[in-house]
């Protein structure tokens, strides 16, 4: 197989880090899974500066000095994607429910980077995840990407407003108290109580970023401006397509609204966990709606949501993209776990290892860094014991940037 370069410019950039004594690294002999194009049977990845130079087989060209690393009978991918996860961020601060609607609050101002779950997923081959705030409120704010290693939030950080949450069902609504006498005490008395009002606090929120949006008078972004809102600029850029809405809905009714709503509104949106997405899988098709899938080893879910183990085959047949991810379930079985699990209930093995990777990736719109092993990329990879879909196989050694991270 003939061996892929960088561009003049990348490759003239090598040459010169090559005159510098940069370090360059050479993964030789292993079964290379780029995602983005077919397996090479001993397969050669270049890495320097961080990036990954060139994938090719085993007539790949290699700097002279490079630093050769053995992966003989070995299988090597990108590093995986884990598109929907709260890992990074302790429980008592993943929902700030001060108010119904948050669409200003940032994840990040919450992560920490000394979280165990990170290191633990790191392990499992995983260095890139998307951190959301949690669902307790409607709206509950901003996302992030970070890599899983990383001594502070700024050297982690790949994207610091990703996606923005939001919530149907019944979720936003739990242990709140309908007012039946006597005077309210609690701000849990004056929050939706039904589904009804969980979608109308929703409607509401963007209906109130279109007013706000028509009643600017002065340059958009001008922090003077009378009556400016983090929280509706926000809201307002989501309108504008500027900003993702994850969606969360597990029940067919919560799907479907939420369909309804980014139809209403025009946001671009994708629903997560969607556990009854086989219910409504046409519709999800019809709409163009991406489906983030929670843990597919769950045998149960909130909601009463009826879980079944062949949704993301029918997704796939249906054309509907995808990714896997752990979400915030505390049992999952760890990313390329679940998405062994999957492979077991009859995906294909190649889309498995795409909804971990590359699909992610472009869930979360990152795959121009991550989720492929291709020149001018990030070079996040995992040296895998044997098939990275296979029980027995392990994460021998992880690279986040070209670096060890492991163990």
């Amino acid at each position: 197989m003939k061996s892929t370069f960088l561009a003049a410019p990348i490759a003239l950039a090598l040459a010169a880090g090559l005159a510098a004594q940069d370090r360059v690294t050479v993964f030789r002999g292993a079964q290379v899974h780029p995602i983005s194009a077919a397996p090479i049977q001993n397969g050669v990845v270049v890495v320097a500066g961080g990036r990954i130079v060139a994938v090719g087989g085993a007539d790949t060209k290699v700097p002279e000095g490079a630093q050769v690393v053995d992966c003989t009978g070995k299988f090597l991918t990108p590093g995986l994607v884990d598109a929907g996860t709260t890992l990074g961020v302790a429980g008592q601060d993943l929902n700030e429910q001060g108010e119904e609607v948050t669409p200003h609050l940032r994840v990040i101002d919450a992560l920490d980077p000394t979280d165990p779950r990170l290191s633990r997923a790191r392990r499992g081959g995983v260095t890139t995840v998307q951190v959301n705030p949690g669902n307790r409120n409607v709206v509950g704010g901003l996302g992030a990407v970070i890599k899983t290693a990383g001594d502070t939030v700024a050297e982690m950080l790949v994207q610091d407003e990703s996606g923005l949450r939001l919530t149907m069902g019944s979720e936003p609504s739990s242990g709140n108290r309908a007012i039946r006498g006597g005077t309210p005490v609690g701000i849990y008395y004056r929050r939706p109580t039904t589904r009804m009002g969980v979608v109308w606090e929703a409607r509401k929120a963007f209906y109130d970023a279109i007013a706000y949006q028509d009643q600017k008078t002065v340059p958009e972004g001008d922090p003077e401006m009378t009556g400016f809102d983090p929280g509706m600029e926000v809201l307002v850029r989501a309108l504008r397509g500027e900003v993702t809405v994850r969606t969360t809905a597990r029940a067919e009714q919560d799907i479907r609204t939420a369909i309804r709503l980014a139809e209403e509104f025009g946001y671009k949106t994708m629903v997560e966990e969607a556990t009854e997405a086989w219910r409504v899988v046409d519709d999800l098709a019809a709409a163009g709606i991406p489906v983030l899938v929670a843990a597919p080893s769950r045998s149960d879910a909130p909601e009463g949501a009826d879980v079944r183990y062949h949704t993301l085959n029918l997704l796939a047949k249906k054309d509907v993209p995808f990714a896997i991810c752990t979400g915030a379930d505390e049992g999952s079985l760890g990313l390329a776990n679940e998405a062994m699990f999957a492979v077991r209930h009859g995906l294909p093995h190649d889309r498995a290892l795409r909804a971990v990777t590359l699909d992610a990736a472009r869930m979360i719109g990152v795959e121009d860094r991550v989720g492929s092993l291709a020149p001018g990329l990030e070079a996040d990879l995992v040296i895998w014991s044997g098939d990275p879909l296979s029980p027995t196989s392990t994460a021998e050694a992880v690279y986040i940037r070209g670096q060890e991270v492991t163990p």
